[in-house]
């Protein structure tokens, strides 16, 4: 659902000009356990996905049985891998598409190595904004992937080079909840962790609606998810606020945010 405060006509971010007149946020911390996560979503306008990629060297497949409600959290599952087949991943999208937002999404990581979290914007290979977290590489670098949370826009042109910024961590982001955001406005990219920048990226900002996603998964490869994992991995999402709307005119009531 789109919950619009009361005394709310705009929502004003920091750092964007002009605003918002929609804000959408998404509470599980009421969430009990083993309920209907399909229908609760649904009410925050969020679906499951249900589609398989021909990763390499693995695939995986999104599947909705792993998109599950805990007690306060939404939880997103990569399956152990049985050494066959398609590592089973999880996915949520929303329904509708946007340009530009601010989302913040308070997650805490896996402790299972070899998974990809990414909390990201997504029309196609060209226009997508990337928050990921690797958990192989969360305080360790691979001897190709340095440590951190990833900040990435794609090349907005295909074979082009994307700009990314790998953000070192001041925390371990498996022990508790943390706010990863990331405003999105005409003139940059701007990455946010509880609260703190941590990068802007200016270069390959994309330029038309998408969703916006979040999601888990491993296909195995050694220099980016690593993995498959041998063991349950859950991600664990307690909350999620997406403002959009977006309106050069800031008019009526306002709310900083």
């Amino acid at each position: 659902m789109v919950e619009k405060r009361a005394t709310c006509d705009t929502y004003v971010v920091s750092g964007i000009p002009g605003g918002f007149q929609q804000r959408v946020y998404a509470d599980f911390s009421s969430a009990t356990s083993g309920g209907d996560v399909a229908t609760l979503l649904s009410q925050y306008g969020l679906s499951i996905s249900d589609y398989s990629i021909n990763g390499s060297p693995v695939p995986h497949t999104f599947t909705p049985n792993n998109a599950a409600l805990g007690a306060g959290t939404l939880n997103l599952k990569v399956s152990a891998y049985s050494g066959s087949g398609a590592v089973q991943s999880a996915e949520v999208v929303t329904d509708t598409t946007f340009k530009y937002a601010s989302v913040r999404t308070v997650m805490k990581s896996s402790t299972t190595p070899g998974i990809v979290e990414g909390n990201f914007f997504y029309l196609n290979d060209n226009q997508e904004i990337d928050f990921e977290i690797l958990t192989s590489t969360v305080s360790q670098a691979s001897s190709c992937v340095p440590a951190g949370i990833w900040a990435t826009n794609q090349a907005l042109t295909a074979g082009g080079a994307s700009t990314h910024q790998t953000i070192p961590f001041t925390f371990n982001p498996t022990q508790a909840f943390h706010e990863y955001r990331i405003d999105w406005s005409s003139s940059a990219t701007t990455f946010y962790i509880d609260g703190q920048q941590k990068a802007k990226l200016t270069s390959n900002i994309p330029t038309a609606a998408g969703h916006w996603i979040w999601n888990v998964w491993s296909n195995g490869d050694l220099c980016w998810s690593n993995g498959p994992p041998t063991a349950n991995s859950i991600t664990q999402i307690r909350s999620i606020d997406i403002y959009k709307g977006y309106t050069s005119t800031v008019s009526g009531n306002i709310c900083n945010v």
